[in-house]
This record gives structure tokens, C-alpha cells and sequence, in this order.
């Protein structure tokens, strides 16, 4: 080939791009700072007469992040600048007081705590991974997600600076089938898949305004990502666009002939109509986590779907008689193809009860190759709470009128910090590719397991 004619391959690292985009409804003062004024202005006086007016030592403020910065110092403390740092209480034990503030503890509700929303708020906003320079204070154990910790080796120290940009470490994930043997008599059809960079899609919202869906659809061209939805009238959304289709919308989808597209399982005979009308789409069941989800996942498999999309409730409970989280139902279900030999075949998204960075990869550890997000969305456009959430036909969740431009940004920027989280754990777990650590719970650690097998036969105290 002509050297001059030759084109060099391009080769382009995936990166999201983000910018601040600031909280444009108020939201409320995680701290409540109060200063006695009495022993302050004191405490004052005696200062002036102590260092002879000198207004550099007078007029110093004690906190680093302007809280006492305003012009009526710490008479009247600028609480939205707060960051619980204490330093003002250390100093001044008798004038100062900071306490968590009665508007802060009323967000959320019985899943989602203050502090998640807090975060979740903050990272749309300022497209930075939350750190804290005072340490954890909290349990290390829990329910659900907050029962699994991640295997963070010394050893693997060569990948540790991935999300720095010196390793790269792959994020991909491919949606659809793969091949199951490579006969080499005959050439057959490789099988059906669509690649998106990051292992996390937009799922069905429970509620929103067009102007939330286009965000979403925004967003979702952006990340390459892709938008499930029953809507299909938002614009030109090409392959990032995921219908869902039932009855009345069947026709409108065979028309529009989406990369991916999802059904619910209960209707076997739309899948048939589906696989025969849209040959080049990949086809997803979409199924509740249940009791015999595993065994409804293989017949499906064997069947010839192209994936499962796996969904709990939004607080993360399947809907078996005796509830269990996400994280459990997945494992089942994971477990059961693959001893079935058809894990392989088939592509797994699990939504519901997604609602930090950190359950991504520990929900594609417990064998999801991707997840969907849905009420975490809402949250991060600052959708109003007005009840319980758990509920898919009737989410508290109330969405406020945004700019579409806006919220496509914050939904960025969320993506954006998820994304460096993953390439940390990623890195920390001396992994270069997403896709080796679906299902190898192996490099992971149980909290439950581990208290059983520390204290089992130890009698305890009544």
C-alpha cells in the first residue's frame, strides 16, 4: 500500500468532558452554626484592649473556609459555606456551637440518607469525587451494598495511577451475545453487540417532565451511553434511544429499527415477533429479580435473547416473598447460568437501589455486566422529595422545571466522577478492563460471610 495513501489509525481515549453547573434551586445548610453573642462580643472587647486595637489580630476570623468571613463575622456565620471541620468549636468550646441543621436531616427518606443526597448533589454540581480530610467516621459494615468490600491488593501497584492517565484501564462493556464455540468449517453471522464506553446506562424514570427526558437524552449522546425509555418521541436519539415495547408502541419501534431494544418478558411471543422483524437489534428481556428469576433467565437464554435486564425495586429489594437485596438476587441468578453454561450468551443489566459510585462495580462483581440508573437521575436534577421512593408505580419523587442544556451537564458530570471512581477501584484491584471483574467475587469480601465464619460456635452473652 502507497505509504502517502495510507491513513494512520485513530486512536482516542475515552473521556468525559465536564464543567461546574451549579445548583440552581437552593438547597439546605448541611450545618448549623451559632455563636453565644454575648460571650463573643466579650471575648472581642477583651482582645481589642489585649493587643491595643490592632486590627490584623482583632478582626482574624478562625475558620479557613469563610464561615465567620461575612460582615458581621461570627454574629451572623455564612452556614452554607460550613464543612463540619469543627475547628471553631475546638478553639472556642464556650462561644461556638455546630450541629447538623433540622432541614438537612429531613432529606431522603428511609433509603436514601441526607449524606447520599448530599453527594449525589455535589458531584452533578461540581464534577468532583467527594473527599473527606477528617476521615470515615461510619460503620464499615452493613446491609445490601454496604455489606461488601472491594480486594484492594498492595501488590498490584503497576496499575494504581490508572485514573491519572499513565494506564489506561478499559471501562467498556459490549451489550448483546457472544459467540459460545468458533467452528471453522463454515462462516457464520458473528453475533449482535453494541459497545458503550462506560458500564452504566439511563433506565426507565419513574416520573419527569419532558424537559427532564431531554436532558437524559442529551446526556446519554454526550456519554454514548444509552437512554431506556417507554417514550419514543424525544428527538433523534439514533442508537442511544432503547424502547421499550409492548403492544401499542410495537409498530412505531419496528419503524424507527432501534441498535437495542427491550421488552418485558411475561410477553414470550413479542420476542419471536421482535427477533423475526428486527434481525439486526439486539433483544432484552426485562425481568423482575424474583425467586425463579434464575430459572426464567435460562429459558430465555436458551430461547435466543440477547440479554437480561434485571430490575429490584428503587430501594434495592427484589420481589420475592422474602425480600432480598439486589446484590443477593444477582448473585443467584449470575451463579445459576453460568452452571447452566449460558452466562455467556447473554448480556445482564441490573437497575434498582444504584444510587452511589461505589455500587457499580460491586453490583458487576455480583455479576451484572452493566447497570442502569434511575431515581439516582432525579436526585441529581434536584427532583423534590415528597414521600417514600421504593415503590416503581408510585415514586415519591417529585421533578422540578429545569433547563434541559443544565441538566444534561450535571447528569455529565455525575457520570464523569462515577467513572474516575471506577478506574480507582479498578486500578486498586490491579485490573485493566471492567468486563474480567463481572461476577469474580472472588476479589471481593462479604461482610456477612466473614462474621459468620470469625464467630461461628461462639455462644453469646443474654
Amino acid at each position: 500500500m502507497d505509504s502517502e495513501t495510507a491513513k494512520p489509525s485513530k486512536y482516542e481515549r475515552f473521556k468525559i468532558e465536564t464543567k461546574p453547573a451549579p445548583h440552581v434551586y437552593q438547597i439546605p445548610n448541611k450545618f448549623d452554626v451559632s455563636a453565644r453573642k454575648l460571650r463573643l462580643a466579650a471575648m472581642l472587647v477583651h482582645e481589642a484592649f489585649e493587643f491595643k486595637l490592632n486590627k490584623e489580630v482583632v478582626l482574624s476570623r478562625p475558620c479557613i473556609y469563610g464561615v465567620f468571613g461575612g460582615r458581621f463575622g461570627g454574629f451572623k456565620p455564612l452556614k452554607h459555606k460550613c464543612v463540619g471541620c469543627m475547628r471553631c468549636v475546638q478553639e472556642y468550646p464556650h462561644i461556638m456551637t455546630v450541629k447538623q441543621s433540622e432541614e438537612y436531616k429531613r432529606l431522603g427518606d428511609s433509603f436514601w440518607t441526607p449524606e447520599a443526597v448530599f453527594t449525589i448533589w455535589n458531584e452533578a454540581s461540581t464534577a468532583r469525587i467527594p473527599v473527606k480530610g477528617m476521615g470515615y467516621k461510619g460503620a464499615f459494615g452493613g446491609k445490601g451494598f454496604d455489606g461488601i468490600w472491594t480486594d484492594m491488593s498492595e501488590i498490584v501497584r503497576p496499575t494504581r495511577d490508572g485514573v491519572y492517565g499513565r494506564e489506561y484501564i478499559s471501562t467498556c462493556v459490549d451489550i448483546g451475545g457472544k459467540l459460545a464455540s468458533v467452528d471453522f468449517g463454515k462462516i457464520d453471522r458473528s453475533p449482535l453487540a453494541v459497545e458503550v464506553p462506560v458500564p452504566i446506562v439511563f433506565d426507565e424514570l419513574p416520573t419527569g417532565d419532558r424537559s427532564v427526558r431531554e436532558a437524559v437524552g442529551i446526556a446519554s449522546k454526550k456519554l454514548g451511553t444509552l437512554f431506556v425509555s417507554h417514550d419514543q418521541t424525544m428527538g433523534d436519539l439514533g442508537r442511544n434511544l432503547v424502547p421499550i415495547v409492548d403492544e401499542n408502541s410495537f409498530d412505531e419501534s419496528i419503524e424507527k429499527k432501534p441498535a437495542v431494544v427491550e421488552y418485558h418478558a411475561e410477553r414470550s411471543d413479542l420476542f419471536e415477533k421482535l427477533a423475526s422483524r428486527l434481525p439486526s437489534s439486539i433483544v432484552i428481556a426485562r425481568i423482575p429479580l424474583r425467586e425463579d428469576t434464575g430459572t426464567v433467565a435460562c429459558e430465555l437464554a436458551r430461547e435466543g435473547v440477547h440479554g437480561l435486564h434485571l430490575y429490584a425495586d428503587y430501594h434495592g429489594q427484589d420481589y420475592s416473598k422474602e425480600t432480598k437485596h439486589v446484590s443477593a438476587s444477582l448473585k443467584e441468578v449470575h451463579q445459576r447460568l453460568v452452571k447452566e453454561g449460558l452466562r455467556d450468551q447473554v448480556t445482564i443489566i441490573a437497575s434498582g437501589g444504584i444510587t452511589l459510585a461505589e455500587h457499580v462495580p460491586k453490583a458487576i462483581i455480583c455479576g451484572a455486566d452493566l447497570v442502569g440508573i434511575d431515581t439516582t437521575v432525579l436526585v441529581a436534577l434536584q427532583a423534590e422529595f415528597q414521600g417514600e421512593t421504593r415503590d416503581r408505580a408510585n415514586c415519591q419523587l417529585k421533578p422540578k422545571k429545569i433547563d434541559p442544556a443544565w441538566g444534561a451537564q450535571r447528569l455529565v458530570n455525575l457520570f464523569g466522577v462515577w467513572h474516575d471512581q471506577l478506574i480507582e477501584i479498578l486500578s486498586a484491584m490491579g485490573m485493566r478492563d471492567v468486563r474480567r471483574m463481572r461476577g469474580d467475587i472472588g476479589r471481593s469480601m462479604m461482610d456477612a460471610e466473614l462474621r459468620e465464619q470469625s464467630f461461628k460456635g461462639i455462644a453469646w452473652a443474654t
